[in-house]
């Protein structure tokens, strides 16, 4: 809006919405990947006359405008996975769903760990060869504040299959992600993360994933 791009998490809920103009789904490899999200994009579009309503709006969230940097969501990300104990003490490899972020964070962990970085080719592969079904998370985040972070897993159902294709060209293989529901309970994050002023340092507080002190 007026060349500034505004995330959806931080937009207000009052936002009518008979003030957006249209909507655009970017669907392209080259075009989800100029957006930096590998998972695509939407694009919303509002109206002009709408501009100073919603900007009063936007007003009213200034902490939520400013985007946390890479580095340090990347080190929350890393503090996330290191917190799920139920799933580093459990039994078996854990799949993480390939994207952006997880690309930048898989080097911080070794061939010793409990999760997996595969690249989706290697995802298709390893899928194909054990049984052709395999459960993965899907990792996100939720920026609430300029000092608040939510982080959650999702839990994805991976099948692929080996043919021949015809949807949007000629294709030899499918793959098929199924997200499991999260429930009927409300939001309620997995982790979160807010950022302590005394010490520097982005702090674990709660959350239902959160192992008990």
């Amino acid at each position: 809006m007026n060349e500034t791009e505004y995330y959806l998490d931080t937009i207000p809920d009052s936002i009518n919405p008979n003030w957006i103009e249209k909507i655009e789904v970017l669907k392209s490899e080259e075009q989800k990947y100029i957006y930096g999200d590998g998972n695509g994009i939407v694009i919303i579009y509002p109206h002009k006359k709408y501009f100073e309503q919603i900007s009063l709006l936007l007003k009213e969230y200034p902490n939520y405008q400013k985007q946390i940097d890479k580095q340090t969501l990347d080190s929350i990300y890393i503090k996330a996975l290191n917190s799920r104990y139920d799933l580093l003490l459990s039994s078996g490899q854990k799949f993480i769903e390939p994207n952006e972020q997880t690309e930048r964070i898989k080097n911080h962990f070794g061939q010793n760990s409990v999760y997996k970085f595969l690249s989706s080719d290697e995802l298709f592969n390893y899928t194909y060869k054990h049984g052709k079904t395999l459960r993965l998370y899907r990792l996100t985040h939720k920026q609430i504040s300029k000092d608040t972070i939510d982080i959650n897993f999702g839990d994805l159902a991976l099948k692929v299959k080996k043919g021949i294709f015809l949807k949007n060209g000629l294709h030899f293989r499918e793959a098929n992600y199924t997200l499991a529901c999260g429930g009927t309970n409300g939001y309620i994050p997995d982790f979160r993360f807010i950022y302590d002023n005394k010490t520097k340092t982005w702090k674990l507080i709660g959350g239902s994933c959160k192992y008990p002190e």
